[in-house]
C-alpha cells in the first residue's frame, strides 16, 4: 500500500505543482471545477445519494453556488461562517459516535455539509491564487508536510491515540510530528520568498504553519466520521493507494478557508 501511495504521489504532486504555478485564473478555476465535480460526486456516496440524477443535481448545485459566491464580494462572510461550521465539525469528531445522530439521520444536514466542505475551499483557493500563486503552493506543501510528518512520527513514536473511535491509526505523537515538519516548511518558505527576512516574518509563518497543521487533521478526521457513518473505507478509487479525490483533499477542505483568513489578517 505504501509503495502505491508513493508512486501515485510522485505522479500527481508534480502535476499539481505545475498547475498551480503555470495556470492563469480561468484555467485554475476550470481545474478546481473538475476537482469539485469528482469530489462532490464521491461525497454523494458518503451521504447515500445513489441515483445518477441525484448525484448530477447535487454536483451542479455545488458548482453553481461556488460560481455565484466567487462572483460576489461576500467571500469573507462565507469564510467566517465556515470557520464556525468547522468548530461544529470538531464537536462531531470529538463526540463520535454518540454525538453523530444528527449526521446519521438528518439528510438536510448532510447536504449542507457538502456545501461547507467544497464551496469555501474553492473560494479560498481562487482568492489565494489571485493574490500569489506561491501561497497556494505553500499551503499545499504545508498540508503534505503535516501528513507525511504525522505518518512517520506516528509509526516511530505513536502511543497516545488521538481519536480512536474515528481513526484508530492517528496518534498525538503523529500530530506533533506533522506540526514539526510544517514548521520546517514555513522556515524554508520565509528564506526563499523573502530577501531580508525579519524575526516577525518567521513568527507569522510559523504561526500559520502551526494552525494549518492542526486544522488539516480536523478535515481528515471529519471525512473519516462521514466514511464510518457510510460504512466505506474510501470515498472512491480513482487514485491507487490513496482512494478518491475527496480522500486527498479532505485536509484541504478545512485548511484552505482558515489559511486565507490568516493571510488576510496577518500578511
Amino acid at each position: 500500500m505504501l509503495h502505491k501511495r508513493i508512486l501515485t504521489a510522485s505522479i500527481v504532486a508534480p502535476i499539481v505543482i505545475l498547475g498551480v504555478l503555470i495556470l492563469n485564473s480561468i484555467e485554475f478555476a476550470l481545474a478546481l471545477a473538475l476537482i469539485l465535480i469528482i469530489g462532490s460526486w464521491e461525497y454523494c456516496r458518503l451521504v447515500q445519494i445513489n441515483h445518477l440524477t441525484g448525484k448530477a443535481l447535487y454536483t451542479l448545485i455545488i458548482l453553481v453556488v461556488t460560481y455565484f459566491l466567487i462572483s460576489t464580494s461576500s467571500n469573507l462572510i462565507v469564510l467566517y461562517a465556515t470557520s464556525i461550521w468547522w468548530l461544529i465539525a470538531l464537536i462531531w469528531v470529538v463526540t463520535f459516535p454518540n454525538g453523530s445522530s444528527l449526521l446519521r439521520k438528518n439528510f438536510a444536514v448532510k447536504l449542507f455539509n457538502g456545501l461547507f466542505i467544497f464551496v469555501p475551499m474553492a473560494i479560498s483557493l481562487m482568492a489565494i491564487h489571485s493574490i500569489d500563486k506561491a501561497l497556494v503552493l505553500f499551503l499545499l506543501v504545508l498540508i503534505w508536510a503535516a501528513d507525511i510528518g504525522a505518518y512517520f512520527a506516528g509509526k516511530l513514536f505513536g502511543k497516545t491515540k488521538l481519536c480512536p473511535s474515528v481513526s484508530p491509526g492517528k496518534t498525538l505523537e503523529g500530530v506533533f510530528g506533522g506540526a514539526a515538519l510544517a514548521q520546517v516548511v514555513a522556515i524554508l518558505y520565509v528564506y526563499v520568498s523573502t530577501q531580508a527576512p525579519l524575526l516577525s516574518d518567521f513568527l507569522i509563518f510559523s504561526f500559520i504553519a502551526l494552525v494549518i497543521s492542526l486544522v488539516s487533521v480536523l478535515g481528515d478526521l471529519f471525512e473519516s466520521v462521514l466514511k464510518r457513518i457510510a460504512e466505506v473505507k474510501d470515498s472512491g478509487n480513482i487514485l491507487p493507494g490513496h482512494g478518491g479525490i475527496l480522500d486527498r483533499i479532505d485536509s484541504l477542505t478545512s485548511s484552505a478557508p482558515i489559511f486565507f483568513l490568516l493571510i488576510v489578517f496577518l500578511l
